[in-house]
């Protein structure tokens, strides 16, 4: 078993009055079954467009609810959380949050990543970490695209 999460919007870190339009989009893949018993993920349908003044009423989420292998895409402005699973099981999945290139990680996938890992991954993986730049220059380090860091290692 497990409590319920506290409803919330991933987009929050963004102190930018809503309604906005977002600067994320969540994915939650079902590795396991996703039911109202098992801790689905409630979603609050609508909540994407609400202003900073709304919040979601207790019981105005819905449950998730989606066979293993499936896979829930949602804005980042909407207001969801995980359910209160009452069974007896584990309810996995993985979930990516993918965010406007000028928004600064919630991890620092420099310090999490050793620059020796990240010399040998694949030139999108890289960026994806990080190693990129979003134009005119967001990103860069000591007026260079980040890459020639790793290439100094």
């Amino acid at each position: 078993g497990e409590t319920p999460q506290p409803l919330h919007y991933d987009d929050s870190f963004c102190l930018v009055p809503r309604p906005r339009a977002p600067f994320s989009v969540g994915a939650i893949w079902a590795i396991d079954d996703f039911t109202a018993h098992n801790g689905s993920t409630v979603i609050v349908p609508g909540s994407h467009r609400w202003s900073d003044k709304e919040r979601p009423e207790a019981g105005q989420g819905v449950p998730c609810c989606m066979p293993q292998g499936s896979v829930v895409v949602f804005l980042g402005t909407l207001w969801h959380g995980g359910g209160e699973n009452r069974s007896k099981h584990a309810r996995t999945a993985v979930t990516f949050q993918y965010c406007e290139p000028w928004i600064r990680p919630q991890e620092n996938q420099f310090l999490s990543v050793p620059f020796q890992v990240a010399k040998t991954l694949p030139a999108r993986v890289q960026a994806l970490l990080g190693y990129s730049i979003h134009p005119p220059f967001i990103g860069h380090s000591n007026g260079r695209h980040p890459l020639h860091a790793l290439a100094r290692l």
